[in-house]
C-alpha cells in the first residue's frame, strides 16, 4: 500500500497491484500530458496532469466500490487507466486523431501495462469495465474529480461540489448507478459548476485559439497516428520546433512565445455541414496556414440524464429540477465557433468573410 498527498482529496491510497499499474511506461506518460491542454496560457497554474487526475479519479471510485461491494473491484482499476490514451496536450489533438478512448484501448493491448492487468483480469473482461457506469456514466468519478481539481488548478470559483455527499448517496441497483434523493442537491451543483466551467475554462477563446494553431502545425508536420499515440508533451513540441517545415515553425513559436491568432468571427450560429467544409476549403486556398477555422461539435450535457431516487420513483435528474433545465439551455447559448487569424491578415481575412458569408 502506498499513500499518495493530493490537494483536492488528501491522502490516494494505492494498493499493491495499484501501484504495479501506475509504474508502467503507459501510465508514467500521463505525468506529461497536461490536464487542459492549452489552457495554461490562460490560468498559468493550470499546469496539472492527467497522472493526477487519474489518481483522483481512481480514489473515488474505489470510496463508490466499498459503498457498493455489487461492483466488480476491476471496475475501479478501469477508473485509473480511463485517460490512458490522451495524445499530447489531452483532447487538442482529438480534431485529428481518433478519440482518446479508443487509444486507452489499443495501449491496454499493446502495451506493458496490458501484461499487468492479465494477472487479474482478461483484456477483454477489463475493456468492458471502461464502459461501466461509475467510469464512463451520466454522474461518474471522471467528472466527480476533473470538476473539482479543474477549479482548484485554474483559481475559478466553480469547483463548490459536495463530494462526499454525491459519494455516499450514489447506489449501484445492478444496472446502473442511481443518485439519492438527499444527494440530488449535490448532483444539481456538480452540474451548476460544470455549466460555469464550460465558457469559463473548458471553451476560453484564447486556449481556444492556441488549440487550433497546435492542431494546424500537427496536421502540417503530418505526424501518423502510430507515432502520436505514445507521445507526450515533450516530444511533440521537440518534434515541432525542429520541423523542416517553416509554416510548423512558425505556428509553434507563436505559442511558445503567445503571440496568438486573433478572432476575425465569433459567433453561436449554427451552419450546415456542408457550408462548413466550403468555409475551411476557401479559407485554406485562400490563406493557408494563416488563418483556422474552429468548429466545434454541439455540446452534450450528459448529466441532466443522471438517474435520481425521487419520492420512491426513479426518474432522470432533469425531470425533478427545473435548475438543471435552465442551465442545460445556458450551455447551448454558451457554444461558440470562430476564425482566427495571424494579427497582419485580420482585415484581410474579415474582407473574405464578408464576401463568403
Amino acid at each position: 500500500m502506498k499513500l499518495v498527498h493530493d490537494p483536492i482529496h488528501g491522502g490516494i491510497e494505492l494498493d499493491d497491484f495499484a501501484v504495479r499499474l501506475v509504474d508502467t511506461p503507459e501510465f508514467q506518460r500521463l505525468r506529461r500530458i497536461t490536464q487542459l491542454g492549452l489552457a495554461f496560457l490562460v490560468y498559468p497554474s493550470a499546469r496539472h496532469t492527467r497522472f493526477e487526475h487519474s489518481l483522483g479519479t481512481f480514489h473515488i471510485a474505489r470510496l463508490i466500490w466499498v459503498r457498493n461491494p455489487e461492483i466488480e473491484e476491476g471496475v475501479a482499476y478501469s477508473a485509473l487507466l480511463h485517460d490512458l490514451g490522451h495524445y499530447p496536450f489531452s483532447h487538442t489533438l482529438e480534431c485529428l486523431y481518433p478519440r482518446h478512448e479508443e487509444n486507452t484501448r489499443w495501449l491496454i493491448k499493446h502495451g506493458e501495462v496490458g501484461d499487468v492487468l492479465k494477472e487479474r483480469f482478461s483484456i477483454g473482461e477489463f475493456l468492458d469495465f471502461l464502459r461501466h457506469p461509475l467510469v464512463s456514466g451520466d454522474i461518474d468519478a471522471d467528472r466527480m474529480d476533473y470538476l473539482v481539481r479543474d477549479a482548484y488548478y485554474t483559481g475559478v470559483a466553480y469547483g463548490l461540489v459536495d463530494l462526499e455527499r454525491l459519494i455516499r448517496n450514489l447506489k449501484w441497483d445492478g444496472r446502473r448507478l442511481v443518485l439519492g434523493e438527499k444527494g440530488i442537491m449535490a448532483g444539481q451543483n456538480l452540474l451548476i459548476s460544470r455549466s460555469m466551467m464550460y465558457p469559463t475554462v473548458y471553451q476560453h477563446h484564447t486556449a481556444r485559439i492556441a488549440s487550433a494553431m497546435l492542431c494546424k502545425a500537427v496536421e502540417l508536420e503530418g505526424t501518423a497516428e502510430k507515432e502520436i499515440r505514445q507521445m507526450d508533451e515533450i516530444d511533440l513540441v521537440a518534434r515541432l520546433r525542429a520541423s523542416d517545415k517553416g509554416e510548423v515553425r512558425e505556428l509553434i513559436g507563436a505559442i511558445d512565445g503567445r503571440k496568438l491568432y486573433k478572432r476575425v468571427l465569433w459567433s453561436g450560429e449554427r451552419l450546415e455541414p456542408r457550408l462548413v467544409d466550403e468555409l475551411r476549403k476557401g479559407l485554406e486556398g485562400e490563406f493557408g496556414h494563416l488563418a483556422l477555422l474552429d468548429y466545434p461539435e454541439i455540446p452534450k450535457f450528459e448529466e441532466r440524464n443522471a438517474f435520481v431516487e425521487y419520492n420512491g420513483e426513479i426518474k432522470r435528474l432533469s425531470e425533478v429540477s427545473p435548475v438543471v433545465k435552465a442551465l442545460v439551455e445556458a450551455k447551448e447559448n454558451h457554444w461558440r465557433w470562430g476564425i482566427y487569424a495571424r494579427e497582419d491578415i485580420v482585415e484581410k481575412v474579415a474582407r473574405f468573410l464578408k464576401s463568403f458569408l
